[in-house]
């Protein structure tokens, strides 16, 4: 009887980062590896937790993708073929688990999906405060500021910078916790029930979205992560 042992190939590791950092990754040339340098790591795989906050499929179905957004920033996972059906049961909104390859085609980073799971909202905070204790809070996004979907004055004769208080912070997320609607709350109905003053609680959604207690399903709707 043969005493030779079988050695399976060794997984690598999907490490966890904010999702700024993965749009920061630099490729690494190496031969039949699809490698990237992230935080002075070498990575090839990665573990997202987020919110979907938009979906496409072709016509035929042999190419869907979802976008993922923890509060920095956004990324996509894309599927072709027989992994199209792992992104079926996502919908926008959901917090998902995404575990897969990290890959760059056509100017972009993007995660080729092995892994594909639903999570409760409360996982999407316990990822935050791990990353955070692992490489701190994130600095302050680069993306555009959140639209109301209103149409922007002609003439802004005077900007008013309001430092919002914890208390209009508190207010702003009891009154989108409270919103029973699927697809969140509408900013304008916010800001109006809110009771604030149109600057101090346009300051502290912007706040809450950076730091990812709040995410947009979709332009002009928040929801509490």
């Amino acid at each position: 009887m043969s005493n030779t042992q079988i050695v399976y190939p060794k997984r690598s590791t999907a490490y966890k980062f904010w999702i700024k950092d993965l749009l920061n990754a630099i490729p690494i040339s190496q031969e039949g590896i699809h490698l990237f340098e992230v935080r002075g790591k070498e990575v090839s795989r990665v573990n997202v937790i987020a919110a979907v906050v938009d979906q496409q499929k072709n016509l035929d179905s042999t190419f869907s993708s979802i976008t993922l957004d923890d509060g920095t920033e956004t990324i996509r996972a894309k599927a072709w073929k027989d992994d199209v059906k792992k992104l079926e049961e996502v919908r926008v909104g959901d917090p998902v688990m995404v575990i897969g390859k990290l890959r760059f085609y056509a100017n972009e980073i993007f995660i080729t999906p092995e892994i594909v799971k639903l999570q409760e909202p409360e996982w999407l905070l316990v990822r935050k405060k791990e990353l955070e204790r692992l490489y701190g809070k994130p600095q302050e996004s680069e993306r555009p500021k959140l639209s109301t979907g209103t149409a922007p004055p002609q003439e802004v004769v005077e900007e008013i910078v309001v430092e919002p208080t914890s208390t209009a912070r508190q207010k702003i997320l009891a009154l989108v916790e409270k919103e029973p609607a699927k697809e969140g709350i509408q900013i304008t109905k916010l800001i109006q029930a809110s009771g604030l003053k149109e600057a101090e609680a346009e300051k502290a959604i912007d706040e809450l979205l950076r730091e990812g207690e709040l995410f947009q399903p979709r332009t002009g709707y928040l929801k509490v992560i």
